[in-house]
């Protein structure tokens, strides 16, 4: 949950071609900004539809739809109709399946009757996509995968890969062995450790340990530790032993406005 200052899970990735958010929980929609202008975004991936992972999306949709540096009219003549360039470029929205119905339910709770086009973020801001569980999508210059994993709700971690580096992100889930697919041999391993404990529930997290057992096994370069159920920087440098007791190569403890670059690949 947001706690002193910090947003729920969201994830933005830059490439020399691309931008992709991973994630967008509360929050999000505003600290993207201090970034990029979400109509310079060119994904948005979903792991899964929790709120904690997910809430942001229709005001990042409805950002999309107000043009940088153009002038919004408020609609005159009951056609809701902007004037601004790029309004056919839409985002995709990769969400699991099943999840557009869920995504119209949310724009119908809060309609713009005076300016429709607002109401239709789904359509206009987004190409809605609900992607396939193991399957990898182009992005321009990156792959993205979509790989199982296994929570209480349909849930993918988010693998990345390009010519400049390789990410893996868990999303949330109880261990599992495609997390070391989802891992192997990425330059930053992004993952949950939201539990002092490994979780035997049906719910689905990871403890700390678990996670630099995963790093390890995987090959992993660097490891950023994210997801966390308490804000106490004591807490938070638990679980970084947690998972030091596992994983020998660099841990990191994810802040919000933390940044990481990964080495150019030879070629």
């Amino acid at each position: 949950m947001p706690a002193d200052g910090a947003a729920s899970s969201g994830y933005l990735v830059r490439t020399e071609q691309s931008n992709i958010l991973m994630d967008c929980g509360p929050g999000i929609a505003v600290m993207l900004t201090r970034y990029i202008h979400a109509s310079q975004l060119d994904a948005v991936v979903i792991s899964h539809m929790h709120l904690d992972h997910c809430y942001d999306v229709l005001p990042i949709g409805k950002q999309a739809m107000l043009p940088v540096g153009k002038t919004w009219l408020v609609d005159t003549d009951g056609k809701g109709d902007f004037h601004g360039d790029d309004t056919d470029r839409r985002i995709k929205l990769l969400v699991p399946r099943g999840a557009r119905a869920t995504l119209d339910q949310l724009a119908e709770l809060f309609p713009v009757r005076t300016i429709p086009h607002l109401n239709r973020a789904f359509d206009l801001a987004y190409e809605v996509i609900e992607y396939e569980r193991g399957q990898s999508y182009e992005l321009a210059d990156v792959t993205i995968t979509m790989v199982p994993m296994v929570h209480s709700s349909p849930d993918c971690g988010i693998r990345i890969d390009g010519a400049s580096g390789s990410l893996g992100f868990t999303g949330d889930t109880a261990y599992n062995d495609n997390l070391v697919t989802l891992a192997k041999d990425v330059d930053i391993f992004l993952a949950e450790a939201s539990l002092q404990d490994p979780d035997h529930t049906r719910h689905g997290h990871l403890a700390g340990v678990e996670v630099g057992r995963v790093a390890a096994r995987a090959g992993a370069r660097e490891l950023v530790l994210t997801h966390f159920t308490a804000p106490q920087p004591a807490w938070k440098e638990a679980r970084r032993a947690d998972a030091a007791a596992e994983f020998t190569g660099p841990i990191h403890i994810g802040e919000p406005g933390m940044t990481f670059s990964t080495p150019v690949k030879e070629r």
